[in-house]
């Protein structure tokens, strides 16, 4: 056989790993997957997750107000190698999902990976270096440090945001927002205000009505309340629960009995089934985000009838005011057990302590809320369940190439390739970013999935000397015109405001 002439084969490696450096920012369910994902796929590598808050979870760690639970079902709600025999109840509330993010990083020792009390002020993309300079405050004093691979793993629940009222930092009472909820308050016996209609404010009203003297609810926004996510599932549990007190409210909290959980401990095959049961249960019915498909309309009616049923005969104001226009998905449902399901009830009962008010806001004062009316409302406690800032570029400072910014470069639109890297952005990643996880399911199993790819990225880099590697932005601008033309069919594209 004859050698073409001019062709040689280099003499390197097809693969030599080199030391690699990851700089993770957060240590909630993303961080601590990349950290597990690491520790147990590779070598040669150094890792190092800062964490601004003084313990792991992330926004578990953060949400701690009364009745914060997750409107998805507990089994399904846990990276898909952990499954969690031993959860409480068809909804686990947040200590408990906070204790399952900290015993998983206890369990595989993530410990020594993770730095808390550590906030990243910002990463500089350093190009004759192929590293990012990364600068953090660690309890007040600048810390330098620096990676070859960056990652941002701290999601969009992590910056809370005040409301944008005229004179809220005036209020002399007890303030609190729900992300950052002080837990030795007690509103026992005192006026309480509660400011929004999402999932946070939903599940507030109810507990806190429980010992508060009065509860107004101040809800210009609609939104769906609905039965619960698997609630097919969770009545079955329940005609079979030999606790007969579970069974007087089929769409209530289920508590899993002692016998169930220990079922679950010993019959891995026997919670499997019941994991896949509770997926396929909602995953089966994604046509409910088809704008105009039977399902839709289905749960559209059924939904609406329900929250009709609730609030009773007559309230046509609350009626009006409180049940959307556009199909349910277009925004986030309010699921949930029966605390939260009788929200439209008690705001219909004249003769509950909770009284809607559905005008604008338009001041504070030290005693109270001024609505457009005129009318004052004295509270002694006034909480902002009011989300969070869901900017897409990082809250710290990320500069690429050129020292282009990326705030900058995310304005008016963000371009992320598949929703974990982004043009001018080298070695840069990103989990749960833009254009990513839909609103159907658990978050988890797509971090799972996008941490997988992030990490094929980084042992290529590692393992085939790759200095730099970019995702270019044609490729992201067509994924963005095919992304974009699905969701024309979808209830994502509608008015969600009303």
């Amino acid at each position: 056989m004859v050698r073409e002439p001019g062709y040689s084969v280099e003499p390197q490696w097809h693969s030599q790993r080199r030391k690699i450096r990851v700089i993770c920012v957060g240590a909630g369910a993303a961080g601590l997957l990349v950290a597990y994902k690491l520790k147990k796929s590779f070598k040669d590598y150094e890792l190092v997750c800062y964490e601004k808050n003084p313990g792991v979870g992330g926004t578990w760690f953060e949400n701690r107000y009364p009745g914060c639970a997750c409107d998805i079902p507990a089994h399904s709600y846990t990276y898909s190698f952990e499954p969690n025999p031993n959860w409480s109840t068809f909804y686990a509330y947040a200590p408990e999902i906070r204790k399952y993010f900290e015993d998983f990083a206890t369990k595989y020792e993530l410990h020594p990976f993770i730095k808390l009390n550590s906030r990243v002020q910002s990463a500089v993309w350093v190009e004759e270096k192929g590293i990012y300079e990364v600068e953090i405050d660690v309890e007040g004093q600048k810390v330098d440090d620096w990676c070859h691979v960056f990652i941002n793993g701290t999601g969009f629940l992590n910056d809370w945001k005040w409301p944008k009222i005229e004179g809220l930092h005036d209020f002399q009472g007890t303030m609190l927002h729900s992300a950052d909820w002080d837990t030795s308050v007690d509103y026992a016996d005192k006026r309480v205000a509660v400011i929004g209609t999402g999932s946070s404010a939903i599940q507030i009203i109810p507990q806190v009505q429980k010992t508060a003297k009065k509860v107004t609810a101040f809800m210009r926004s609609v939104t769906w309340i609905s039965p619960p996510v698997g609630g097919n599932i969770l009545e079955e549990d329940k005609k079979h629960s030999p606790d007969e007190s579970q069974k007087e409210n089929p769409q209530a909290q289920y508590w899993y009995t002692e016998e169930e959980k220990r079922t679950f401990r010993e019959d891995r095959q026997a919670l499997f089934d019941y994991r896949y049961k509770l997926e396929s249960g909602f995953n089966s019915r994604f046509d409910l985000f088809i704008a105009g498909s039977e399902t839709s309309k289905m749960a559209e009616k059924l939904i609406r009838e329900e929250m009709h049923r609730r609030i009773g005969p007559g309230h046509e104001e609350l009626k009006e005011r409180l049940i959307p226009k556009w199909a349910p998905g277009c925004r986030r449902l309010t699921p949930g057990d029966v605390s939260v399901q009788t929200v439209p009830q008690n705001l219909a009962d004249n003769d509950t302590d909770v009284e809607p008010v559905h005008n604008e806001i338009t001041k504070i004062t030290s005693t109270g809320l001024v609505d457009d009316t005129g009318r004052l409302h004295e509270v002694d406690i006034l909480v902002c369940a009011t989300g969070f800032n869901l900017a897409f570029a990082p809250r710290f400072k990320v500069l690429g190439v050129d020292g282009v910014n990326m705030a900058d470069e995310f304005n008016p639109e963000p371009h992320v390739y598949l929703a974990v890297t982004v043009p001018k952005f080298p070695n840069y990643f990103v989990i749960n970013g833009v254009r990513g996880n839909w609103a159907n399911g658990s978050a988890l199993p797509s971090h799972e999935v996008q941490v997988e790819y992030i990490l094929q990225c980084v042992k290529r880099m590692q393992e085939e000397g790759i200095r730099a590697l970019e995702v270019k932005m044609e490729p992201v601008k067509q994924l963005y015109e095919h992304i974009d033309a699905w969701h024309l069919g979808s209830v994502w594209n509608l008015d969600c405001k009303r």
